[in-house]
């Protein structure tokens, strides 16, 4: 069923089961959880933090930037706003992804980018750590 309203729950852990209609967050995990507003039953995580998510709680919950779903089959885009979900236009899958980059390279920035170790670093610590040594 399509929520207008997603009421906030504040909880330690979310729940593997989400109802409709409620936003679950967990200040200790630093994430927050919802049903897909459209009705299309899809779980929709939020971590919060200066580059994802933004919280504000004064009674009502907004969560700033929007929700762009545009991963999931049912595209949906919205704004949580005082409780209230604003409608925007869906989101494709072009927007999608041209977000993900910006949104990658935002994390980058705040966190600083953190180069994965090579193939055979990588393999010299795991043998080392089969074989017991560090």
């Amino acid at each position: 069923m399509k929520s207008e309203e997603l009421e906030p729950v504040f909880v330690e852990y979310v729940p593997t089961d989400l109802d409709d209609g409620l936003l679950y967050v967990s200040m200790e995990y630093a994430t927050a959880s919802h049903r897909c507003a459209c009705g299309c039953g899809v779980r929709v995580v939020t971590p919060l933090g200066p580059a994802d998510w933004i919280l504000t709680f004064d009674g009502r919950v907004t969560l700033s930037p929007s929700v762009g779903n545009g991963q999931f089959e049912c595209g949906s885009h919205y704004l949580i706003r005082q409780n209230r979900v604003v409608w925007c236009r869906p989101m494709t899958r072009g927007a999608a992804l041209a977000t993900h980059k910006l949104d990658t390279a935002q994390r980058a920035q705040t966190y600083g980018d953190v180069p994965r170790a090579g193939v055979l670093t990588r393999l010299s610590r795991w043998l080392r750590r089969f074989l017991g040594r560090s």
